[in-house]
């Protein structure tokens, strides 16, 4: 059972900076005394469990360690090389662990990138280690500028403001930066939404009275000659001509449409 409520495990380590390093280690042995084959922090599987949070130059360096375990575990008679947690651990530390804070922070600058983060998340990690390498303004301004991405280099070759200072050359690419991002979201398409297409089917039918089973059928097609007068004196048509009662002198043509 992992007993590990509220505890996250260690982020990857990329064998960059010693107090990462310190952090990295400091996290795993958090996070494994929740786990009950690892809690005890003796033995080779903290081991294995520790080297599957490495990357980069860590993951290159625990590449051996890795291959070591496979082979042992093929083949006890292949000793470990590391068959304690705590061999493990000093070996980890006098790696990346270092005790000169210089070389430490120079480290974090040359691996530093700007990559797909924006220009004013870079600078803040970039000051965060800058001071204390003894680099030079000059030096500090080139190394920030060789890490941005190509568009806003591109960019600031064809800026006006002076960029010769470190703090002027982050303001300026800042702002490239943030007038690039504000093109590229006006550049999106604006999506629509299209309304859902509704048919109007009626509630009611149309009423159609019931037909008296004992009416009579007419044949609309068949009237006799009785039948026509009849009707011809009923409602004054003859020939298409109207008569009215009223004014026999007045007549006006008619067009009759009559539907049984």
């Amino acid at each position: 059972m992992n007993n590990n409520k509220g505890v996250g495990k260690p982020h990857n380590y990329n064998g960059v900076g010693s107090e990462d390093a310190r952090r990295f280690l400091a996290a795993f042995e958090v996070w494994a005394q929740g786990v009950p084959n690892l809690r005890s922090l003796t033995g080779n599987e903290p081991v294995k469990s520790a080297i599957s949070f490495l990357e980069g130059d860590a993951a290159i360096w625990a590449t051996p360690i890795a291959e070591n375990i496979s082979a042992h575990t093929s083949n006890n008679n292949v000793p470990l090389t590391y068959p304690n947690w705590a061999d493990f651990r000093a070996a980890f530390v006098a790696r990346f662990e270092t005790a000169d804070p210089v070389t430490d922070a120079k480290s974090m600058l040359k691996a530093l990138y700007q990559g797909r983060n924006s220009v004013a998340s870079y600078a803040a990690t970039f000051k965060q280690y800058s001071d204390r390498t003894g680099y030079s303004d000059v030096d500090l301004r080139d190394k920030f500028y060789d890490h941005l991405t190509d568009r806003v280099k591109d960019s600031l070759v064809h800026s006006n403001a002076n960029t010769s200072s470190l703090a002027n050359l982050i303001a300026e690419a800042t702002r490239i930066d943030n007038r690039i991002n504000e093109r590229v979201r006006q550049k999106m398409p604006f999506k629509t939404v299209t309304p859902a297409t509704h048919h109007f089917q009626p509630i009611n039918t149309p009423f159609v009275a019931h037909r008296d089973p004992n009416a009579m059928d007419v044949d609309a097609t068949h009237v006799t000659d009785a039948d026509r007068r009849t009707t011809e004196r009923r409602t004054g048509i003859t020939n298409g001509m109207f008569v009215s009662t009223a004014d026999l002198q007045a007549t006006w043509p008619v067009s009759a449409v009559v539907s049984i």
